[in-house]
Order: structure tokens, then sequence, then C-alpha cells
């Protein structure tokens, strides 16, 4: 066997192990917990499940959401409602990776707009237990942000 051929081989097979970016949607099965994203503040909160068989869902969340005065969720003064709804998003639906762009076609979310759309993450990267991408259009506006995710054990 020609030596380039082999040498380009070992060094694709090292980039493929070595986890620096996600190949297939199968590198993303599994249960995942918040680290940062910086619309949630400093120890935000959430979860992020991909199944094998390409369905998605997740809740990111402020850690500091004040509680309600009432104790009823359809009691809430219009400043605690403001806070929730600032302070946390929820959404479900498929999934799949094209190289290192994430596809997430949002069947339900607590964003609304974002009900049956198309949304992009790129960026897309999962490094031994870490899950990183780029939210280019985040849903409170601004520039892109980065989310990172850690591996649930």
């Amino acid at each position: 066997m020609n030596r380039y051929v082999v040498l380009v081989g070992i060094a694709l097979a090292a980039l493929a192990s070595s986890g620096a970016a996600a190949q297939t949607a199968k590198d993303l099965v599994g249960t995942w917990t918040l680290v940062s994203a910086d619309a949630f503040g400093s120890n935000p909160k959430g979860y992020l499940m991909f199944d094998a068989s390409g369905r998605v869902s997740t809740v990111l969340m402020r850690s500091d959401l004040p509680k309600y005065a009432s104790n009823n969720r359809n009691q809430g003064t219009a400043e605690e409602n403001k806070a929730t709804v600032q302070g946390m998003i929820a959404w479900f639906g498929t999934y799949s990776v094209n190289g290192t762009d994430l596809i997430l076609h949002i069947e339900g979310s607590s964003f609304p707009n974002w009900n049956g759309s198309d949304q992009k993450r790129t960026n897309l990267s999962v490094t031994g237990d870490e899950l990183r991408w780029t939210q280019p259009t985040p849903s409170m506006g601004g520039p892109p942000v980065v989310v990172v995710w850690k591996r649930a054990k």
C-alpha cells in the first residue's frame, strides 16, 4: 500500500477517534447537562436528550428564577411570568447532523415562533464528554452564542 495513503488513513482515524467533531448523529445520543449558555446566567440548569431514532428534547433555565408568591403557576404576577418566560426555554422535535451543523426541526417550543421551524446550530463538536455548538440566531436576539453541555453520567 502507498505510504501516503497509509499516513492519511492513520491521520483520519486519529481525528475521528479524538471526538474533535461530531461525525454522525449517533455521537450525540444520550443525555447532556447544561454547562454554559450566556442567556441563562452564570449557573444555568438544563437537560438535552437525543435518542437513536432522531428525537430531541431540551429545557434550559436560569438557576435564579424567582418563586411565585401565590405558589400557583396560573396565578403568577406579570413580573413573575415575565421572569419565567425570559429565564427559560424548552423545545422538542427531531434532529440530524450535517458535518459540523446540527439541524433541529422544532415540533414544539415554549418560544412559539420556533414551532414548525428548522433551527441550525453551527460549529458542532463532541470532545470526550463535552458537546459544544454555536447558536447563530438566539431567540432573545443579539450576537451568536456558544452553548456547552457535558454528558450526564
